[in-house]
């Protein structure tokens, strides 16, 4: 099924979501500060991360870049902040998604579900490296350049991309995209694009030009660079 790591600082908190994983066949191990978190995550295997912002020792924020140095496992932020500027920044440390405490169970499970069936593969092409001048995607090892500097792309922001790089120069909805990056359950949930479009133009840098919103309809990623 998977192993879940839950970074929770609150023992009822993390007995619940335990509990929960655990009855639907998950691996689950658990930590109550920042330490006791990279400790285990470099010592038993992790499918996915549940990770509280604020803990003992470090920020949840700082366990998110430790993490994303070391590993593109997704990580689920579950928080009680409601501060834009914390999920933004939380976001930008390379967290997939962000769960908002007080939270239902069967609405942290499905993400959970949704992540861990991921398939990162862009549908429509048999190339496994597309290049549009200095950018390069590898489908095949799931990386990102331009040139030689590898953008780092989180696994979402990588999703994102490779589903567009498989209709390049065609539409694809927003419906769509959400879909096939969070799951059809997610259809409608457009600020999730938003945010996370924002981070992958951000990336792009002097390519960002490629990615471009089509008003009132989805996105388009353009096979060649304007002059």
């Amino acid at each position: 099924m998977g192993n879940i790591l839950i970074v929770e600082d609150d023992p009822n908190i993390r007995k619940l979501v335990r509990v929960n994983l655990v009855k639907r066949g998950y691996t689950v191990s658990e930590a109550a500060d920042s330490h006791q978190a990279m400790t285990l995550f470099q010592e038993v295997p992790v499918d996915l991360v549940l990770l509280d912002l604020v803990l003992p020792g470090l920020s949840g924020v700082d366990v998110c870049l430790w993490i994303r140095a070391r590993s593109d496992v997704p990580i689920i932020v579950v928080s009680a902040r409601l501060e834009e500027d914390l999920k933004v920044a939380a976001l930008d440390a390379g967290a997939d998604d962000y769960v908002t405490k007080p939270f239902g169970s069967e609405e942290l499970l499905a993400r959970v579900r949704a992540f861990l069936r991921r398939s990162y593969t862009a549908p429509n092409t048999s190339d496994t490296k597309i290049q549009i001048g200095e950018l390069r995607i590898d489908l095949e090892a799931r990386r990102v350049f331009i040139g030689d500097e590898d953008l780092h792309l989180t696994r979402t922001e990588y999703a994102i991309l490779a589903e567009l790089a498989g209709h390049m120069d065609a539409i694809v909805t927003h419906d769509e995209l959400i879909a096939q990056v969070w799951g059809p359950e997610y259809r409608g949930s457009n600020h999730y694009l938003h945010n996370y479009l924002g981070r992958l133009r951000k990336k792009l840098g002097d390519y960002s030009g490629l990615l471009e919103t089509i008003p009132g309809r989805g996105y388009n990623l353009h096979s060649k660079v304007e002059p």
